[in-house]
């Protein structure tokens, strides 16, 4: 999560002639369609590597129209109005344009295709030349400096076991990498041949490594090495580098930035996502959002994130530094359903005392997870060791741990979803039970983890809609819903008793089958568009 000293004023957009002009404005332009695309959803390694059709084929994911790229024939023809394609969204269907004559746009929106087009932020080009200094200011395997942070979390059961995330791609989305391809604290990483690659979608001209440290900083929390002073959270996987933030400035421009960061790692074939990024306010006050819009849905990055997760990518996405600021809450997407926003916390489990505080403003839990923010241990840009605050830095142990635990369950079960992975980890946190609204689930145990999942692997699980998980070793059932609606759930033992029932919009629900009888149980979901009923065995 940035921390940003705002200076807030309202944008007047000019009309310039001069295409060298000084400043130039994004635009995010919403397309009505993809018809006409050559592309087809029986040949998508014309548009997804081989790995990204892997993943989804692995957790039975369908590929469908989000798919699709954006219709090339549309993004030629706004083009050639006089405007710069600086990024496109095939999950929204949209691009976001650059120009430095802002009275194009009525010409862009008068194509037929447009539904519409709308102002997002605007970029200095001379600054472009200027060195950026980063805004983010904030310790068998020797650990070294890591040591408190990584096991707080009992990240060395996994380790120790030989999960340290080979094998397992992690994109990283952050505002830079300064000096990651000559830093020795990364020579593990080139030298293996684990820097997968680097996309830059926050600048005219890619600026990767030389644009901001934070990017850095959060990169070697999950990987860096330091023999015997520093190891990071997922030692041995492999990493794309994508930046979406533009430091010196915050539009709301950068959200649909992240939408293009997320869409690449997708691409790709990502297997974890860390995000140490968040959106609340902007630089033009017109654009802020307040905390209604925390609601998953209103943001394109927190829409997207939700796809992301959809499509078998573990996003992680920091929950932001604003708890004893006047914006207090979460931000996008942290908002984000399905994803793992992650809190900081002290090196003893207390809240820090910045971390964001949830729910959504839709009422949901956030944040789901915590992890320590406050003192964290990591390589800057120099390859010294240092500490710094933020849940930015909370968010990569997160994403670091979930690249091992990855690489576990997909060494050991055939069986399993990304819901599922994510369910044990929060079942095995410290506040599970009794969730907060600034720690979440708690801190996680990645080795009951390990046993939860275990457990879980043979669960009833129904259609994308309603799943069911079994813990036998706590005696809950645990249901999971993609339902917005009010929905009724009961259980019922084979005679037509009702056990258990509840009227609910909740999308989580815990039934506790503690105390009952060993046999065969009925347990029934329904509500408008759903009606689900599975046997149990409960023993």
């Amino acid at each position: 999560m940035k921390i940003k000293i705002f200076t807030l004023f309202f944008a007047v957009l000019l009309s310039l002639a001069n295409s060298d002009a000084v400043v130039k404005y994004y635009f995010y332009v919403q397309l009505a369609n993809k018809n006409n695309t050559p592309y087809s959803l029986s040949t998508p390694s014309e548009y997804l590597s081989a790995r990204a059709i892997a993943r989804r084929a692995s957790f039975n994911i369908a590929i469908d129209s989000t798919d699709l790229p954006v219709n090339a024939t549309y993004i030629s023809q706004i083009a050639n109005k006089g405007v710069t394609i600086h990024c496109r969204s095939k999950w929204m269907n949209g691009v976001t344009v650059l120009t430095s004559d802002s009275s194009v746009m009525s010409q862009v929106r008068s194509l037929p295709f447009v539904k519409w087009a709308k102002y997002t932020g605007k970029i200095d080009v001379a600054q472009l030349t200027k060195p950026q200094k980063s805004k983010y200011e904030s310790h068998v395997y020797n650990y070294g400096s890591a040591a408190t942070q990584l096991n707080q979390v009992n990240a060395s059961y996994l380790h120790n076991l030989g999960y340290t995330g080979k094998n397992i791609h992690v994109a990283v989305l952050d505002a830079g990498f300064t000096n990651v391809n000559i830093n020795h604290g990364f020579d593990s990483l080139r030298l293996q041949g684990r820097l997968l690659g680097t996309k830059d979608f926050s600048e005219p001209t890619p600026n990767i490594y030389n644009s901001d440290t934070h990017g850095a900083n959060v990169l070697s929390i999950m990987t860096g090495n330091l023999p015997n002073k520093y190891l990071g959270a997922a030692p041995h996987a492999s990493f794309w580098l994508i930046r979406t933030e533009y430091s010196p400035s915050e539009y709301e421009s950068e959200t649909d930035f992240w939408v293009a960061g997320i869409e690449f790692a997708d691409s790709v074939g990502a297997d974890v996502a860390n995000s140490s990024l968040g959106y609340t306010t902007f630089d033009d006050p017109a654009m802020n959002y307040t905390y209604s819009n925390m609601n998953g849905t209103h943001s394109h990055a927190s829409r997207a994130a939700t796809i992301a997760a959809q499509k078998g990518i573990i996003v992680c996405n920091s929950a932001g530094n604003e708890g004893n600021k006047a914006w207090h809450y979460i931000g996008v997407p942290a908002d984000a359903d399905g994803i793992v926003s992650v809190g900081a916390a002290t090196s003893t489990g207390e809240p820090s005392n910045f971390t964001s505080y949830g729910p959504t403003s839709d009422n949901r839990q956030k944040p789901d997870l915590s992890a320590m923010g406050t003192a964290t241990a990591y390589i800057n840009t120099s390859g010294g060791l240092q500490a710094g605050d933020g849940t930015s830095y909370a968010s990569p142990i997160m994403s670091g741990m979930f690249a091992c635990f990855l690489q576990y369950a997909k060494t050991n079960f055939s069986n399993f979803s990304i819901q599922t992975l994510i369910q044990s980890v929060k079942q095995s946190a410290n506040l599970y039970i009794n969730p907060t609204y600034r720690l979440g689930y708690g801190i996680p145990n990645f080795q009951t983890s390990c046993a939860y999942l275990q457990t879980m692997i043979d669960v009833v699980q129904t259609d994308q809609t309603v799943r069911i998980f079994q813990n036998r070793a706590s005696k809950l059932l645990i249901l999971n819903t993609q339902i917005d609606e009010e929905i009724t759930v009961s259980l019922y033992s084979l005679s037509g008793i009702t056990l258990y029932r509840t009227v609910t919009t909740n999308k989580h629900t815990h039934i506790s089958t503690a105390g009952y009888a060993n046999g065969v149980y009925i347990l029934q979901v329904s509500g408008t568009g759903v009606n689900e009923t599975k046997k149990i065995i409960i023993d």
